[in-house]
């Protein structure tokens, strides 16, 4: 077997292999050997089909099989021996393999283009400067979270004057007017929340009413959407038209949650697992909760922050021609010509910073290991048992749990990654200089939704 690489432009190369009989020799014969075991033929008893008639019937497809075999493991190990760092996969040159006279010929050569990665000089240092959003929690986003988890853990009670927050179960009934029932008109009983009504007259009219009263209205007016008054009618969107606008709605009952009294046993409630004995204390635990989730977004942004300032200091170039015949060729019922030219730049985006990740990865010696898998499964079983109620969950049912998701590769995949990124995140905050600066947390949002606002009509315009 020869093998000769050959530069086929600054970041492109061609790998050829030329085989000779005797290098898939050996395994062909096995292979037909272990045919003529299996072979059935009239006149032969199994197993007993001379290996020449075997041969005959199965040599092309037998050869062709164990050559592909030895160019894949040859085109791999050639890869991993020289320690070329490659993009994407090889491309085998499809014309040549489409010539092969597998009649006929005993030696081969196959070709393969390999795209390769351009060198990376970059280190990470406190000269480079990155903005960082401080995320605060207001005092009326607390009020709201607390109002949220007191009405959550609150009780039911039925008053007999319906108020602006309350819940009315009762009977639509389909109108010719304001004031005569449809004959045989649409009736259906359902909740009406009070709160979700988008018409502010009509919410007025509905504040106040007791059971046995009544109102009319027009539904996809008060609810501000067809869909939302299908399903409050009891009909499908498409079946509207077949209804009339009007519906006259008698109350039957009124629900109300009563909030929950602010004391230790709603603090348990909340938060079991924080010993929390006052108000003052339970409003910091959702601050500090809250801050958590808006931190999360800020480290995104940080993240897309870093990403942007590191593709601009290395420009990397790309083997661009290998890439986007490499994208057609592995994406084939996804992609065109004009797809992967149009779209080519956030291809290219996206594989500068897969490079500069590995690089900074291995830089840096970060190492997602297994057992860190393995806690980050454990806790997102755990997450997902407390949402409904089991919160003592048994070990050994705990470690089925995880053993089933680890056994989904893709799955598995996912932690790996986002270990992987949390590391990368963690070791930015260490070596970059954090231009660090206080904001509200609508202030993030107005400037985040800005900026990628701007991104995206850019990308537009190109």
């Amino acid at each position: 077997m020869e093998i000769i690489q050959e530069q086929n432009g600054p970041l492109e190369a061609v790998i050829r292999i030329t085989l000779t009989e005797e290098d898939y020799r050996g395994q062909v014969d096995k292979e037909l050997k272990n045919l003529q075991k299996k072979a059935q033929m009239p006149g032969f008893r199994p197993g007993k089909v001379p290996l020449g008639l075997v041969k005959k019937m199965y040599g092309k497809s037998v050869v062709a099989e164990e050559v592909n075999k030895i160019l894949a493991d040859s085109v791999y190990n050639y890869i991993k021996e020289k320690e070329l760092n490659v993009l994407g996969s090889p491309i085998p040159d499809r014309e040549m393999a489409d010539s092969t006279d597998w009649e006929t010929q005993v030696d081969f050569t196959f070709q393969y283009q390999i795209g390769l990665a351009p060198d990376i000089d970059l280190e990470l240092t406190n000269d480079i400067e990155v903005k960082y959003y401080n995320v605060g929690v207001s005092d009326g986003v607390v009020d709201d979270y607390v109002q949220d988890l007191r009405k959550r853990y609150g009780k039911m009670t039925n008053p007999g004057v319906a108020g602006d927050e309350d819940v009315l179960f009762g009977e639509f009934a389909e109108m010719e007017n304001v004031i005569t029932p449809k004959t045989e008109g649409h009736t259906h009983k359902a909740n009406l929340y009070i709160q979700y009504i988008k018409d502010e007259a009509m919410r007025d009219q509905l504040v106040g009413k007791k059971p046995g009263e009544q109102v009319v209205m027009d539904v996809a007016k008060a609810v501000g959407s067809e869909t939302e008054a299908a399903a409050m009618i009891g009909v499908k969107k498409e079946e509207l038209e077949n209804v009339g606008p009007l519906f006259r709605f008698t109350v039957e009952s009124i629900s109300r949650v009563e909030p929950a009294v602010m004391d230790e046993a709603f603090f348990k409630q909340a938060a079991p697992d924080r010993d929390i004995r006052t108000e003052e204390g339970f409003r910091e635990f959702i601050r500090e909760q809250v801050g958590k989730q808006y931190q999360a977004d800020a480290d995104k942004h940080f993240r897309n922050m870093v990403k942007e300032k590191l593709l601009e200091m290395t420009s990397l170039e790309l083997p661009e021609r290998f890439l986007k015949k490499w994208l057609l060729d592995t994406n084939q019922e996804e992609l065109t010509e004009e797809k992967v030219e149009k779209e080519f730049d956030q291809y290219s985006d996206t594989f500068r910073w897969q490079l500069l990740e590995n690089h900074l990865i291995k830089q840096n010696d970060i190492e997602v290991k297994p057992e860190e898998v393995n806690e980050e499964l454990e806790k997102f079983v755990k997450a997902q048992l407390k949402q409904y109620g089991q919160d003592n969950v048994p070990k050994e049912m705990l470690d089925e749990y995880v053993k089933n998701i680890a056994s989904n590769k893709e799955e598995v995949k996912k932690v790996y990654d986002h270990l992987y990124e949390q590391k990368l995140l963690d070791l930015f905050k260490q070596k970059l200089l954090l231009l660090e600066e206080d904001i509200s947390y609508d202030d993030f949002v107005k400037l985040v939704t800005e900026k990628y606002k701007k991104g995206s009509e850019g990308d537009q315009k190109e």
